[in-house]
């Protein structure tokens, strides 16, 4: 899952798509609004999603939040996620569930709220489906046959002792 184009702003609700950044701040898609628009970097906070990892108890020390979306998409079915506003208990029980290895001293029930909620509204909008349609093509265009530019380097020689 590639969520370099995702991007969280603060004092904007939601998860946005970049479309252009200038250097001034950001042009995003904003999908409860269903409009572009600009976001002046000077009064917002502006982080991508892929930037973000959450705490673990592991060697390397945390993981990327777009697998911690996959886990929680895995488990959707037979784990769906509480309400961001559920009790703490109910918060990191359902989080110890998805992420056993999180750590428990430094993920904050805040960052488990944030998640659920970066997650619920990417599920709502259709951000993973189109993900996933991403990937798939991403995948199909690796997979494609060389192209003949690409093939005129590999022509058997000729034969010249004849």
């Amino acid at each position: 899952m590639r969520l370099e184009k995702y991007l969280v702003i603060s004092g904007v609700p939601g998860v946005h798509r970049l479309i252009s950044a200038r250097t001034n701040g950001v042009l995003i898609e904003d999908f409860r609004e269903k409009r572009i628009r600009f976001v002046a970097a000077r009064q917002n906070q502006i982080m991508p999603l892929a930037t973000i990892a959450v705490y673990t108890d592991t060697d390397e020390g945390s993981m990327p939040l777009a697998d911690v979306f996959q886990r929680m998409l895995d488990a959707r079915e037979q784990t769906p996620p509480p309400a961001p506003d559920a009790p703490s208990a109910d918060l990191r029980a359902y989080f110890a569930q998805v992420l056993p290895e999180h750590d428990h001293y430094r993920v904050h029930i805040a960052d488990i709220k944030k998640c659920i909620r970066w997650f619920n509204y990417m599920l709502e909008h259709g951000i993973f489906d189109q993900l996933m349609r991403e990937a798939e093509a991403e995948a199909a265009n690796s997979d494609a046959p060389l192209d003949a530019a690409e093939n005129a380097d590999t022509k058997p020689s000729e034969d010249l002792t004849a």
